[in-house]
């Protein structure tokens, strides 16, 4: 069936989608934890910028666009002391939704099929507020509604999330685009136009008589957009509607109704990770000391096209001082993925690598020792306070650590996350892994809150672990299911000439050791002690 619809003035024919979701009904937007939205970050965050938040772990939580549930899901399954609404305009995702939080009974959480543009009058409460991925897709009148409700709704000492992209440094990706909506065009299923859009950046991808920085964006653009889902490339690149503005545009229309910036999610990636420091000397002397015009000349100067905007009532942005001491680090909870180096300095007593490989390294023992802890932890957390310790280096601990927080080289939260270790009696993979492991799907939600992919063989051996089984047990249970041929071994493994007990023990080794350092095991449980 067509229908017509206007654009830009101009009537134009497409192909209608069922339901009040439009394409969405047809392809739904893959929906995964999002690792900054966790209520237990949101709350460090405050925390380091001196204002309190409700308790985590018995908070509110509103998810806006909240897709088929796979950000609050996870979290409704670690925290059953919460509660969690999530609201969408798609009545299938909806509906997967709830299936999927009935399959695992979950009591603590809510789906409702709704326009966000309808909420308006919404009465109800929440003490966190999450809006990403929806605010740049969706036209102007639903913008200012996502912020009514946002503020609305929040609670006098909430914390809102809202991701959008922002210019001028979406400029770039407008491009790519225009150029994918120009020959996808309006016609046809969603996955017809997805393909014809991959199709078209992929020749330009392969272009190599394309030069200059114009043929180094389209192979840029193309090596990327490769490796990303279909709902991806539907979602950011050919919906009616994607809208960046730049960050005083959104900060301002957020002022009007009654929201205030307090940082991003990620603190300082724009000035640490962005810029070298002779460019955010610039910049800071360009804002003139005012912390709203420093984030515009960040973006300014970095060309960064994407925020994760934290957002609070703006009563209380008065009463947040001006900076961030370190001393409010001390009651939180921190993890890094740290490994000692050899010291490129003479000088330094103690040398890492973080997670990207960049050096990091320190003369003060105090300091060397709290990364060394962190290092052996991880991927658990470590408190904050028991890092910095009561001798006389505790300030400079904490300075080390929030400096740490800051270049994105650490992660804080206001709960402590403690972790399974491989080698427990019976390791125990959480509950929410478990049943996605059981159900098949590309991968499982971390403790972290993040998507780790698994192999089928390694599902298969992570629902074993439900800490009922020892790893001989479970040993024994795959390779009778190699030898029976409920599970194949690969063709390396059958050229390999071992045996399915021998392939089946290194085999749930290493799942082990990968489900350990993924935080996708638990702690033993109370009645397995």
């Amino acid at each position: 069936m067509l229908t017509r619809e206007h654009d830009g003035g101009a009537a134009v024919e497409r192909t209608a989608s069922a339901g009040p979701g439009g394409d969405y009904e047809i392809l739904p937007y893959l929906s995964l934890p999002i690792a900054y939205t966790q209520p237990a970050h949101l709350a460090a965050l405050a925390t380091l910028h001196g204002l309190a938040t409700p308790a985590p772990a018995q908070a509110r939580v509103l998810e806006l666009g909240c897709a088929s549930g796979g950000n609050i899901i996870p979290l409704a399954a670690r925290f059953p002391g919460a509660r969690f609404v999530g609201i969408d305009i798609s009545q299938r995702q909806i509906a997967d939704a709830g299936h999927r939080a009935e399959a695992i009974g979950l009591t603590n959480i809510e789906f409702r099929q709704a326009d966000i543009g309808d909420l308006l009058k919404m009465q109800e409460q929440f003490d966190y507020v999450i809006c990403h991925g929806v605010y740049s897709w969706v036209p102007a009148a639903v913008q200012d509604a996502i912020l009514h409700v946002s503020s609305t709704c929040l609670a006098p000492d909430g914390i809102a999330a809202i991701s959008y992209n922002v210019l001028p440094g979406w400029h770039q990706r407008t491009i790519i685009r225009d150029i994918m909506l120009h020959h996808a065009g309006k016609q046809g299923s969603p996955q017809l136009r997805v393909a014809k859009a991959r199709a078209i950046l992929g020749l330009l991808g392969q272009s190599a008589q394309i030069t200059g920085s114009y043929g180094q964006l389209l192979r840029h653009e193309a090596a990327v957009l490769a490796q990303k889902p279909a709902s991806y490339i539907l979602g950011e690149f050919l919906a009616t509607d994607n809208s960046p503005c730049t960050f005083q545009d959104f900060t301002g229309k957020a002022q009007r109704h009654g929201l205030a910036f307090l940082c991003e999610a990620d603190l300082g990636v724009s000035a640490h990770e962005l810029l070298t420091p002779p460019a955010h000397n610039n910049v800071a002397e360009l804002s003139g000391g005012d912390p709203g015009m420093l984030e515009q000349y960040l973006d300014l100067f970095s060309g960064r096209s994407f925020r994760r905007s934290i957002l609070v009532k703006s009563p209380r942005l008065k009463a947040a001082p001006a900076t961030v001491n370190p001393q409010r680090m001390l009651p939180l909870h921190l993890s890094a993925r740290l490994q000692m180096a050899p010291a490129r300095d003479k000088e330094a007593t103690y040398a890492f690598t973080d997670a990207r490989g960049r050096s990091l390294s320190t003369r003060s023992p105090s300091v060397g020792r709290a990364l060394d802890r962190l290092s052996a932890a991880f991927p658990a957390t470590v408190p904050v306070r028991d890092l910095a310790g009561d001798g006389p280096d505790r300030s400079r601990v904490a300075r080390a650590l929030l400096d740490l927080t800051i270049q994105g080289r650490a992660t804080v939260s206001a709960l402590p996350l403690e972790l399974g270790q491989p080698t427990d009696a019976r390791p125990r993979v959480w509950q929410l892994a478990r049943s996605e492991a059981a159900a098949g799907l590309p991968g499982v939600t971390s403790l972290r809150h993040v998507t780790v992919a698994l192999p089928k063989v390694a599902k298969a051996v992570a629902v074993q672990f439900d800490g009922s089984r020892s790893q001989t047990a479970v040993t024994q249970w795959l390779a009778a299911a190699y030898e029976s041929g409920a599970l194949r071994m690969t063709e390396q493994d059958r050229q390999s000439g071992r045996s399915p007990g021998t392939l089946a023990a290194v085999t749930v080794t290493e799942v082990l050791q990968t489900l350990g350092d993924c935080a996708v095991l638990a702690p033993p449980s109370r009645r397995a002690k």
